[in-house]
């Protein structure tokens, strides 16, 4: 059986950061993994907390065409978290 693992908004918003650093690589090889292994699971409001902070809070925020593209791409991990 494989485990599923719940990503919290900051993993997230970390590997979409360009100013985040270490952390930002950190978080982008993680969510390689589970994307790889699907083993990654969101909930609605990861996503919409992901949308408000890359495209508002962030130091250098992402244009919203392309947090919206990325919260689709993720969209799938939106399942039953049982």
């Amino acid at each position: 059986m494989i485990d599923k693992l719940f990503v919290d908004s900051n993993i997230l918003i970390y590997a979409h950061d360009a100013d985040a650093g270490a952390k930002q690589q950190r978080a982008a090889n993680c969510l390689r993994e589970l994307w790889g292994s699907r083993r990654g699971r969101l909930s609605t409001q990861v996503l919409q907390e992901f949308y408000v902070n890359v495209t508002q809070k962030i130091k250098i925020p992402i244009a919203k065409p392309l947090a919206r593209e990325t919260v689709r791409n993720y969209a799938p991990w939106v399942q039953s978290l049982i």
